[in-house]
């Protein structure tokens, strides 16, 4: 069976065709035969961020382009595809409801079934796409520009949440810390790629959040801030800004490898898999491959950032066990993990 998978939680449009071929266990393996990807980064380089309205707009015109290449490129058309999986949630509601009107639409008209998946179920279980050797239980590290938390992941539908941000997520501190030295939106990558040519800073920032059970960026960003503006006329001298980038990066990857390394010992499990946007970060992958005893599981990189693939590999998953969405059900921009099943 084909399976079209469809991804505009953000402002990332994506799709993907997967096909259910075998079994392993009681579990139908869904194959990855191609994916498309729209980005709209240049879209809301000159706001800074995302302007939801615009995100949704573009979803919009891209969807039926993308889907139709998708196909086309390997003979096939919409009746073809035997399955719909699309995220529900969480997401920008606009960007959202493109999506899944895109595939009510398509289900109404072709008879596919159809299926709602959880973005953040889709980061969790994103590993097991390119590491078949991965085995539950494992601990999750979902972290990106919305959502940062740690999950201790039983099987499909069984989460549990150990540590979640209460404020901003690490991948904002990433990039609203770029856009304070500089660097166009989204900054975050360029940020780390200039931390990663030091080998040390004389700044330092602090340590926050420690004792607390989550996590909280917001003090670190107001830190980052202050510490800029102290040295705001030497952002030229690259030797200043590197060492600054350096400062910054260190500070989000120890909060992150601080508290994992909490979970791995109160649950005592050394499997542990980082997914999301910054898990493509070199300095967090270093740090985390340097905890004894922990073996570490990571998306290949296109499949760490927002992707259909992931949504497909989930959404094909739960149609094995019978999942299926109602033709009149909502989108969720809020939609904690935990309360899936």
């Amino acid at each position: 069976m084909h399976f079209l998978a469809i991804e505009t939680s953000c402002d990332e449009t994506a799709v993907a065709l997967l096909e259910l071929e075998g079994r392993q266990g009681s579990r139908r393996e869904p194959k990855l035969l191609a994916e498309e990807i729209s980005s709209q980064v240049e879209l809301h380089q000159d706001y800074g961020g995302v302007v939801p309205e615009l995100a949704a707009r573009e979803h919009m015109r891209n969807l039926p382009l993308l889907v139709d290449k998708l196909l086309g490129d390997r003979g096939l058309s919409l009746k073809d595809c035997g399955a719909i999986a699309v995220t529900r949630g969480p997401g920008l509601k606009g960007c959202l409801l493109m999506g899944v009107c895109f595939a009510k639409g398509v289900s109404v008209a072709t008879d596919a079934a159809l299926v709602g998946v959880n973005h953040i179920e889709g980061h969790l279980l994103a590993p097991l796409m390119d590491n078949p050797d991965l085995e539950f239980p494992f601990l999750a590290l979902v972290v990106s520009g919305g959502h940062t938390e740690i999950v201790e992941v039983r099987g499909l539908g069984d989460y549990v949440i150990l540590a979640r941000t209460i404020d901003d997520a690490a991948g904002e501190a990433f990039d609203k810390s770029a856009n304070l030295l500089g660097f166009p939106y989204p900054g975050g990558a360029g940020l780390a790629a200039l931390a990663d040519a030091q080998q040390s800073s004389r700044f330092k920032l602090p340590r926050v959040m420690r004792a607390a059970k989550g996590f909280s960026f917001s003090g670190l960003k107001t830190a980052v801030s202050v510490l800029v503006k102290q040295h705001q006329a030497h952002l030229d001298d690259p030797s200043i800004k590197g060492e600054l980038a350096y400062a910054i990066q260190d500070a989000i990857v120890d909060a992150l490898c601080f508290k994992l390394k909490k979970a791995v010992k109160a649950s005592g499990i050394r499997r542990v898999a980082v997914s999301g946007g910054v898990s493509a970060n070199q300095c967090l992958r270093a740090r985390i491959r340097e905890m004894k005893g922990v073996s570490l599981y990571l998306p290949s990189f296109g499949h760490c950032m927002d992707n259909a693939a992931m949504i497909g590999h989930v959404g094909a998953l739960r149609y094995a066990r019978g999942d299926r969405l109602p033709l009149d059900a909502d989108v969720l921009s809020r939609w904690p993990v935990e309360e899936i099943r």
